[in-house]
């Protein structure tokens, strides 16, 4: 009998491995249709799960309540001066909800975004003109958020000696190294609670390289959800 269960118990496991390593960054893969690497040798970064930065909850109600998400570029140290994002916001529907903002954050620069219903009367473009805007017809819709890199291979430092880009000086155009937060504001009793955003400069972590890897350390980074 105890044979038995130990067999069962191994093909579990087995099985559970099997599952685990066939469904990579799954959802990577849903974005891109390919599971995208850190190392531009083999994968584009723009849609991999390890470069992207999400909100699980968003939410407009007509003039009852609207979504505010601030995005700031703190300047550090490996930061490129110019770091370009799109923010979508994903109904619980699972389909977009509006059309998706896309912008650059200079350094030092705090982006202001509003997730809104297109007839908001006090809150749209006329009125802030400085902000990006995700306006979309439906009174009421909730969902979650996601943030993409603008460049193609967030993972590579740009610097003049080994990837030279025009007016965007040296340093990573990672978009999870820029600083994120966000209010679901309930207008009526002008209050709200605060979104949670994973994947930001708070969570992400640099790997150290190993001896496997073709580059240096200072000009590839792992950041994001869901490292390993």
């Amino acid at each position: 009998m105890k044979i038995k269960y130990l067999k069962r118990y191994l093909i579990g496991i087995a099985m559970t491995a099997f599952l685990a390593i066939s469904a990579g960054n799954a959802f990577g893969d849903a974005a891109a249709g390919e599971n995208a690497g850190r190392d531009f040798l083999d994968g584009t970064g723009a849609y991999s799960n390890n470069y992207m930065v999400v909100s699980p909850y968003w939410q407009v109600e007509g003039g009852g309540s609207y979504t505010f998400i601030a995005v700031s570029h703190s300047s550090l140290s490996g930061m490129n001066s110019q770091i370009g994002l799109t923010v979508n916001a994903i109904t619980s529907e699972k389909t977009a909800y509006g059309t998706a903002a896309t912008f650059t954050v200079g350094a030092g620069e705090t982006k202001r975004v509003f997730i809104i219903s297109t007839n908001h009367s006090t809150i749209n473009s006329t009125a802030q003109t400085d902000a990006a805007f995700i306006a979309g017809t439906t009174n009421f819709s909730y969902g979650h958020v996601r943030i993409n890199p603008q460049t193609s291979h967030p993972m590579l430092k740009t610097q003049a000696t080994v990837l030279a880009v025009t007016n965007l000086g040296d340093g990573f155009r990672d978009s999870t190294m820029l600083s994120y937060w966000g209010s679901v504001i309930v207008e009526a009793n002008t209050t709200g609670f605060a979104m949670e955003f994973i994947g930001d400069m708070n969570d992400s972590v640099t790997l150290p390289h190993s001896y496997m890897s073709h580059f240096d350390g200072d000009i590839y980074m792992a950041s994001g959800v869901n490292l390993n």
